[in-house]
């Protein structure tokens, strides 16, 4: 169990206790094609049609993590006079919001922290200040006395008419459309949380929302907790093409407390090289008990942004993978998809995407950590799989022959690709062996099959558990949300999550 802790995580697959989320809100509603690649999207998503997707993973955590609140739910969805009504239960702001100690929405939290007069006129001035905003709409946001309303006025960027007194409501900010990947903005190290500093302009307010929820409502008594990375102090002496290069972003799906003397570190199109190096000597300089910090560098590719898109863990000996980042089957997998290009697609040849270097850092032992960033023992793996087995094998202490590795599509071209861009690698456990994928993705579900999995969809489970069965008793299942809209934001439910506490493995 978790010994009593709030807020501890040194597992990816250790029964989930709490977490926190985030609702589609109305910003995902407002991008247009020509705002896709400011707001990180590929497509339209339609958000009526996504809430309600999103509803069942929130109903899926409840079951497991909190399921008293599903009776309630369900009573004032009975109660409720029309599917508008219905829906209230799920946002936060209403009156019928299920509300949670267990499954932690961020705009809820806000509207909490927002209750301090000082926390609520400090945060107000830094997003406005950010955003480079006039002191007039300033003065209208300190004027407005709903912590709910004004929550959402700063995730959704909306002052509505009857806060403005206009005929209309007016866009002050722009929209953050991708606040529902929670685990980006920040990651629990166990009873610590590393700050995520997002790559993108359009993730930056929610690196400032996480921020104050972090020091006024998780850390509020303990903010030595709170692990912040930034650049050097002379940082800003340099010229801009220096400055680039020592920047520091970090995103919360390339950071993976994997054991509890191992964590795994993603340098990737989101997380800067810069900032490893400072995570690397920061950690280590922490007294958590972390000895071995392994770093997967990938090629900066949008498709596969963080190292969460191509690798999760279901077991402690079973993972799932995209099989193009496998050091095993990379050639001939090469092999196959140039055929098929030059036999369908008249592509003479297939730029292959660039092998990942893996090298793995270990704390100096029997000595105090020294200052200078003197982290040079290390070794250097071979590939993704190998690391992925060393974690089961030596962390894990499971048998060589036991160590299983399910592939996206089950590793059959061109299946691989389209399902890994559909978040086939992206799974989060809610307890071990019990997982959460996308329904869309056929091929790497029956690649659970084959490995001894039940695969089951959200409808049909809840039929069951409403029959009598108890969520703990599930054991070996991928649980599949339904995804058609969910997918098109680019992120499963491993993104969608950021776990701030699980039991410890026995």
């Amino acid at each position: 169990m978790h010994d009593g802790n709030t807020y501890y995580v040194e597992s990816e697959i250790g029964t989930l206790r709490r977490l926190i989320i985030h609702s589609p809100d109305g910003g995902i509603g407002k991008i247009i094609p020509s705002t896709f690649s400011d707001n990180l999207y590929d497509d339209i998503v339609h958000l009526k049609s996504m809430q309600k997707e999103y509803n069942h993973y929130v109903m899926l955590l409840l079951y497991f993590l909190d399921p008293q609140k599903i009776e309630y739910i369900k009573k004032c969805q009975a109660n409720a006079r029309n599917e508008k009504e219905k829906a209230n239960c799920f946002i936060p702001g209403k009156k019928e919001y299920f509300n949670s100690d267990k499954v932690l929405e961020v705009q809820h939290l806000l509207e909490q922290i927002l209750k301090e007069e000082t926390v609520k006129l400090r945060l107000i001035s830094a997003v406005c200040s950010y955003e480079e905003s006039s002191h007039k709409t300033q003065q209208q946001l300190e004027a407005i006395t709903d912590m709910a309303l004004l929550a959402k006025i700063l995730i959704s960027g909306i002052l509505p008419k009857s806060a403005s007194g206009l005929h209309e409501d007016q866009y002050i900010f722009p929209p953050v459309p991708n606040f529902i990947f929670t685990r980006d903005i920040g990651i629990m190290i166990k009873d610590h949380i590393l700050l995520s500093r997002m790559a993108t302009t359009a993730r930056k307010r929610e690196s400032l929302i996480t921020k104050f929820l972090a020091l006024y409502f998780m850390f509020k008594e303990d903010t030595s907790k709170v692990i912040e990375v930034i650049e050097d102090s002379d940082f800003f002496l340099y010229e801009e093409v220096e400055r680039k290069a020592r920047f520091i972003s970090i995103e919360g799906g390339d950071i993976m407390m994997i054991h509890p003397k191992h964590l795994i570190v993603g340098c990737s199109e989101r997380t800067s090289s810069n900032a490893v190096s400072e995570i690397i000597h920061t950690i280590f300089s922490e007294d958590l008990g972390i000895e071995k910090i392994s770093v997967v560098k990938i090629a900066k590719n949008r498709a596969q942004m963080h190292i969460d898109t191509i690798f999760t863990q279901v077991k402690r000996n079973v993972w799932v993978l995209y099989g193009r980042y496998s050091e095993n089957i990379i050639a001939a997998e090469n092999k196959v998809k140039q055929s098929y290009l030059r036999q369908f697609m008249h592509q003479p040849d297939l730029i292959a995407i660039e092998e990942p270097e893996i090298l793995q850092y270990h704390k100096p032992a029997g000595e105090a950590y020294k200052s200078d960033k003197d982290y040079s023992v290390f070794k250097k793996l071979s590939g993704i799989e190998e690391l992925l087995k060393q974690v089961s094998i030596e962390d894990y202490n499971c048998k060589p022959d036991d160590v299983k590795i399910i592939y996206s599509g089950g590793n059959e071209f061109p299946y691989d690709d389209r399902e890994q861009w559909t978040d086939s690698c992206n799974v989060v456990a809610l307890k071990e062996g019990v997982v959460i994928g996308y329904d869309r993705n056929d091929y790497t579900a029956n690649s659970f099959r084959k490995q001894g999995f039940d695969v089951i969809t959200t409808v049909e489970l809840f039929k069951k558990f409403d029959e009598g069965l108890n969520p703990q008793n599930l054991t070996d299942t991928l649980i599949l949300l339904q995804s058609a809209e969910l997918s098109r934001a680019r992120g499963g439910s491993h993104c969608m999550s950021m776990p701030l506490l699980r039991d410890k493995l026995v």
